[in-house]
């Protein structure tokens, strides 16, 4: 048998290993080839961004938030400039080292513990593409914060941080109209979810601003602006690299521009409202004036009132603290949220369901003698000696409560409560900020589900309800709505408190920069305002009431401002007028009648007064509540009489302005 040599044996093993090696290499490099046609040519272009992604930088550029004029384009809430202090958990770094830095920014700060444990909190929450995001932890800081940041990042001791121009919202007229208006703050936790959960994680991020209160709420869908986007170089520590090395490696189109927020022109006449607050001289209430032609709100204050420079991004701990512990509670905005006993100012409704109903006419005469008796109950009327015989003229002239009882007995509960409601009593007016309330206006059923200890509706009921006491309950600008709907003919209205919505005048320089007014040439592009939305009269009712009927209410609220009326002493001399007193009782009357001075506020009557004015076409109506200050026609009467006459003071100054600027 042939055997192998030991030499033949060598060089064939040899030989066999040289080629199991040359086939591993050869797969070696097959396998190479084909990673690299994956790499670079299959995902080439995914791996390319990703590759950019860890060292350019997407940088938020905030955008200006709406601005909101009054009618007549004065800026009632701007934006300024703030430079605030964001952190990018990418470049933070995780774990201890991240919250290292957040602790050490938070002590040069200064920053509350819920403001530090927030920062916290997100950073941990930020994963994937989240960690290059931005939030801003503080705004409007203030020069020595950022001396402190700049000397820490010059240590190399804050990586991940930067100082970056924001804005900030700005009220130049501070605590006027502060209800109006409301104010802004950070989105919380659960609105930012319900964001992300609508699909616009873009939308919102930690740290923005959202409407709170007020307008700024109601609109904060038009308010509301989209930011805009700006790629910057950034090392591994997160620092921004020069702009030469910025522009040489993305070119000039790096930057998307902001796009402002539509601006809110409103009804609220400034100037007016201004004086409204002057004029108001209760601890606290609330005061409205309305066009009775078209349900535009005019002014609007509700006292005692909050700063909204104060409470908004930025919250003084200090300031929020007294107003959350103020027993006056100045976060309501009484005008469309506080609900009240209207007193004799709800006396129109029993006139007009009196009159509607055929119970009584416009020349009846009741004889009042101090009381009003049912059965084994004696109600008293506000004068212990009585009127005498009144009709309805005289009954609202005087506000003689025995001429009410007496219709009242005579009618029932259902045409009171049917009146009512149709002069939009006992619903929400639909004004477009948040928090109104409906009121009540009771009717049998009412009584029934919630006087079940009395046995359920009883006769009596309706005497206390006819003169605005009892259960009925009504807010100040429903009482307003109430009564221009009888001044101006029996049309309800719903009130408008924007006139009209307007895009920003968007005006860009091809090299990114802002400008405002001017056409638009070859060296600009954008857009210029146009209007959004117009808030055109909304009819909600159209009373089904005679206008004979009507006119007879009328004449007892313009017997009212004269002789012998409750408001005579308190009329204008500018403008004939016609209104309703009203003292509300905030609790049960005793045996003693007791002068103001020797009650406890909160238990002291409220003072109602509702006016309208001129007589002959009526151009605005004023509904003043002065919480527990006594009697209508001395404490509300005044403050209405006052913006009524500051309204036609600055129609006539306006037309005379006018008039002098032409030619």
């Amino acid at each position: 048998m042939f055997r192998q040599t030991p030499a033949q044996w060598t060089v064939r093993g040899m030989r066999q290993r040289l080629g199991i090696a040359g086939a591993f290499i050869g797969i070696c490099f097959l396998i190479l080839i084909g990673r690299l046609y994956l790499l670079q040519i299959v995902r080439g272009d995914e791996l390319t961004n990703q590759g950019q992604r860890n060292f350019v930088q997407r940088a938020r550029i905030q955008h200006d938030r709406g601005i909101v004029y009054d009618r007549n384009g004065h800026i009632l809430a701007d934006n300024r400039p703030s430079l605030d202090v964001q952190v990018t958990s990418a470049f933070l770094g995780r774990g201890r080292e991240g919250e290292a830095t957040l602790q050490r920014l938070a002590q040069l700060l200064d920053l509350e513990e819920n403001v530090y444990k927030t920062a916290v909190k997100t950073h941990r929450q930020n994963k994937g593409l989240e960690l290059f995001r931005s939030f801003i932890v503080a705004r409007d800081l203030s020069p020595d914060q950022i001396d402190a940041i700049e000397t820490q990042r010059a240590l190399f001791q804050l990586d991940g941080v930067e100082v970056v121009v924001g804005r900030r919202r700005f009220y130049p007229y501070g605590k006027v109209a502060a209800h109006v208006l409301g104010f802004v703050n950070e989105i919380d936790p659960q609105a930012l979810a319900q964001e992300r959960a609508r699909g616009n994680p873009q939308r919102y991020m930690a740290g923005d601003a959202t409407g709170r209160f007020g307008i700024e709420r109601s609109f904060e869908s038009y308010l509301r602006g989209q930011d805009g986007v700006e790629k910057v170089v950034v090392d591994a520590k997160g620092r921004r690299q020069e702009e030469s090395l910025v522009a040489a490696l993305l070119g000039e189109k790096r930057r998307i521009v902001p796009v402002p927020g539509d601006n809110l022109y409103l009804t609220i006449d400034i100037e007016l409202q201004k004086a409204a607050e002057a004029a108001f001289f209760g601890r606290s209430g609330s005061a409205i004036a309305m066009d009775p032609n078209t349900g535009e709100v005019l002014a609007m204050l509700s006292f005692p009132a909050f700063d909204p420079n104060l409470v908004g991004e930025k919250v003084d701990v200090d300031v929020k603290r007294a107003l959350d512990n103020d027993p006056l509670k100045p976060w309501i905005n009484r005008t469309i949220a506080g609900q009240y006993v209207p007193g004799s100012t709800f006396k129109v409704v029993g006139a007009l369901a009196g009159l509607n109903s055929h119970v009584v006419s416009a020349h009846d005469n009741i004889d009042c003698r101090g009381t009003f008796h049912m059965g084994r109950h004696v109600w008293r009327c506000h004068k212990d000696e009585g009127h005498g015989h009144v009709d309805l003229t005289r009954s609202l002239q005087v506000s003689c409560d025995v001429f009410y009882y007496t219709v009242a007995s005579r009618m029932g509960i259902e045409p009171l409560a049917a009146m009512g409601r149709m002069l939009g009593l006992g619903h929400r007016t639909g004004i477009e900020l948040v928090g109104e309330k409906s009121g009540v206006v009771p009717d049998e059923a009412y009584h029934d589900k919630y006087d079940r200890l009395s046995g359920g509706y009883q006769r009596g009921m309706v005497i206390n309800d006819v003169i605005g006491q009892g259960a009925v309950l009504v807010t100040p600008i429903q009482l307003a709505r109430a009564y221009a709907a009888i001044a101006n003919g029996g049309r309800v209205l719903k009130p408008q408190i924007v006139h009209h919505v307007e895009t920003a005048d968007f005006r860009l320089t091809r090299r990114g920069l802002w400008e405002s007014g001017g056409a638009i040439g070859e060296d600009v592009i954008g857009t210029p305002a146009s209007t959004v939305r117009v808030f055109e009269p909304e009819l909600v009712n159209q009373m089904s009431v005679p206008a004979s009927e009507l006119r007879a209410v009328l004449d007892g609220l313009e017997a009212v401002m004269q002789p012998g009326g409750t408001g005579y002493s308190n009329r204008s001399k500018l403008v004939t007028m016609g209104g309703k007193t009203g003292t509300a009782q905030v609790v049960q009357l005793g045996k003693k009648r007791l002068d103001v001075e020797d009650m406890d506020y909160f238990t002291r009557d409220h003072a109602w007064f509702v006016g309208y004015a001129p007589t002959e076409h009526p151009e605005i109506v004023v509904t003043v509540l002065n919480e527990h200050s006594g009697h209508g026609g001395s404490q509300s009467a005044p403050i209405a009489t006052a913006i009524i006459d500051a309204f036609f003071t600055l129609k006539a100054a306006r037309l005379a302005a006018a008039a002098g600027d032409e030619p």
